[in-house]
């Protein structure tokens, strides 16, 4: 199972991705800043870094800089940042603009750990409520019944 390592001073912004990743079957660890980030990169096995480049302290060029001089200089690192035009030439095997959506984050994690994610109807529900505006309910009012047939139900 693919562990991810999630570093990020907003608190809000850790619990969503922890949240979203475990639901997925992610192994999720999280770091509230660059140095506690750092510690567990390198006390257990990641599989890739998912980290904020804006922290307080060691910031995420430096969490960067650090994964690059490891042993374990190949782990892949996903920067997150609502500043990406500061990322260029910077260590980063991925750049994801704030804010962006989860499907992203998933693709990224899958084409990386060659673990794929899977994404069933009622997690696409959960995770982006806007590709389902609808409920079969509120289809039968607008077109019949019979063009239900075939249509998944509740």
């Amino acid at each position: 199972m693919c562990t991810v390592l999630i570093i990020d001073d907003e608190q809000t912004i850790l619990t969503l991705l922890h949240l979203a990743l475990t639901e997925f079957g992610y192994n999720v660890e999280t770091a509230t800043d660059g140095r506690e980030g750092i510690k567990k990169f390198d006390r257990k096995f990641i599989d890739i870094v998912i980290t904020d480049i804006c922290m307080p302290g060691i910031g995420g060029k430096d969490v960067a800089r650090h994964i690059r001089n490891s042993s374990r200089r190949t782990t892949p690192v996903v920067a997150i940042s609502g500043t990406p035009w500061l990322l260029k030439d910077a260590d980063f095997d991925k750049v994801l603009a704030k804010p962006f959506p989860l499907k992203d984050l998933y693709d990224i994690i899958e084409h990386f750990s060659n673990k794929p994610y899977k994404m069933t109807e009622n997690r696409l529900m959960r995770f982006e409520p806007t590709l389902y505006s609808q409920t079969p309910t509120e289809y039968s009012s607008t077109i019949g019944p019979q063009d239900l047939r075939g249509f998944p139900g509740p």
